[in-house]
């Protein structure tokens, strides 16, 4: 009887440990949805007051003025497949609505078919990267075609718990371009201090070992200066590094390390060598389940 209890017991912890989790992403999606209406409600009484259309009507104002206007008859969702014959016209890069989160995103429409979303982006090193836990959460610097930013690890979170995606890493080293690919890609949530899940790789510069590139630091939480969640037992890796990543014991890999002469010093290690980063991009993209 006991037995049976106890068996109960942990059936229901498992469920409400479910619905805690469902619980906290529902509420996620209400902040973004109040904080897009709130935006919307200030720009109306704006021009309620002034008697003026508002340039945020008309314009999008997280764009710059290299961003080509996507033409009225091209798809405003940003997909795969998107490259194709039909769609020439479309820019390199481009701002679309991405519904699940209620706001633009970057979407490269052309690599490999296009339809992804860029999430990292660093090639000026004009946006500071060695913040805090919070700042990471919520997102930083200039989303755009020539900006460097990071979308935000519950943006992240948000897509990835939604549908599976799959994960390109891009890295430009003394005048060459690499790319890592991962066939599945996902970042748990906060309470599980955004945990990345990767598996799948397809990469010269990463073989899915765990002492090479990004695969070193699969399963591990996200580590800031403010936050440290590594597994080195004497030394705070973030604080070290000076930037936010999922360091492990500390890194094979830090594509958010500081920005020195032109690039990321020691960003990705090969199992060769270490490689420094001119450019890093980091996209996703939904998987093709079909």
């Amino acid at each position: 009887m006991s037995i049976k209890f106890e068996t109960t017991l942990t059936n229901a912890s498992v469920s409400l440990t479910s619905i805690e989790r469902d619980l906290d992403t529902l509420k996620t999606f209400s902040r973004i949805n109040l904080v897009a209406i709130e935006n919307k409600t200030k720009v109306m009484s704006e021009m309620i007051t002034s008697g003026k259309v508002s340039p945020r009507c008309l314009t999008n104002d997280t764009a710059t003025p290299d961003y080509q206007h996507v033409p009225r008859n091209q798809p405003v969702v940003c997909e795969r497949g998107m490259s194709d014959s039909s769609n020439r016209s479309l820019p390199r890069y481009a701002m679309m609505t991405e519904y699940t989160l209620q706001r633009k995103v970057l979407c490269d429409t052309r690599t490999d078919g296009g339809g992804w979303i860029v999430i990292q982006r660093r090639t000026k090193g004009n946006v500071y990267f060695n913040r805090d836990w919070e700042s990471y959460k919520m997102g930083f610097g200039q989303v755009n075609s020539t900006g460097d930013f990071w979308l935000g690890n519950e943006a992240v979170h948000i897509l990835t718990y939604v549908r599976p995606y799959e994960l390109r890493v891009e890295i430009s080293s003394e005048g060459k371009d690499y790319v890592a690919t991962y066939k599945s890609f996902k970042l748990e949530s906060e309470a599980d201090k955004y945990r990345i899940r990767l598996g799948g790789v397809t990469s010269s510069i990463d073989d899915g070992s765990d002492s090479v590139g990004l695969s070193y630091h699969v399963n591990m939480p996200f580590s800031t200066f403010d936050r440290d969640n590594d597994q080195h037992d004497t030394y705070h890796c973030a604080l070290g590094y000076m930037g936010g990543w999922w360091y492990r014991n500390c890194e094979r890999s830090k594509l958010f390390a500081p920005w020195n002469d032109g690039k990321i010093n020691y960003a990705w290690y090969t199992g060769s060598k270490w490689m420094d980063a001119s450019k890093t991009e980091m996209k996703i993209r939904p998987l093709k389940l079909y």
